[in-house]
């Protein structure tokens, strides 16, 4: 009897001494885990890896290098001035495509360069001048930035392009309202 309670115990102390150490073997993993990252690539890398070597299988598809502008933008990767050269070169590659420079101008606006944004659209519109919301987007930005000439001129074609557009009244009372105020600042 004795001797089965000195076995008990021993395997007590055993079974003890190893649950301890395994807890400790898993704190150390979680705390490297914590420091360290995990090791592993997150969901940002690995969608930049793949739309690298998209661009690189298909050099000529503004789509690719659309998907590269937008995974070197995302949070946790963050290389917006990249994301705009990418932006860049899927307009260069389909120029007509509002929506490829719809995501240059918003990265371009993200990086605070609005003047970038506005000759980017101003081309655009000299080469498709039956794009209503091109001219609306172009009055925006030029009205923000102060250039109220063309943010007229830019308002103007909207309204001609789309007078039934549900935006339509908006823009009137926005250009009426830059109308009044060049009529007060004149001397």
């Amino acid at each position: 009897m004795l001797l089965d309670e000195k076995r008990t115990k021993r395997t007590v102390q055993v079974v003890a001494i190893l649950t301890s150490i395994a807890f400790a073997g898993v704190i150390f993993v979680v705390l490297g885990l914590i420091l360290f990252g995990g090791g592993g690539e997150t969901v940002a890398d690995q969608e930049l890896s793949d739309a690298q070597a998209l661009v690189e299988e298909r050099p000529n598809d503004p789509a690719a290098w659309e998907r590269l502008a937008a995974a070197q933008a995302a949070p946790g990767i963050d290389r917006v001035d990249d994301a705009i050269v990418s932006a860049q070169r899927a307009v260069e590659l389909d120029p007509e495509d509002y929506r490829l420079l719809q995501t240059l101008i918003s990265l371009q606006i993200r990086q605070g360069r609005t003047a970038d944004a506005i000759v980017a659209l101003q081309a655009f519109t000299a080469t498709s001048p039956q794009n209503a919301e091109a001219f609306l987007q172009l009055g925006q930005l030029a009205e923000q930035a102060g250039r109220t000439p063309l943010a007229r001129l830019s308002y103007q074609a909207f309204l001609r392009l789309a007078p039934d557009d549900p935006a339509a009244e908006e823009v009137q009372n926005r250009l009426n309202g830059l109308d009044d105020a060049t009529v007060t600042t004149a001397p």
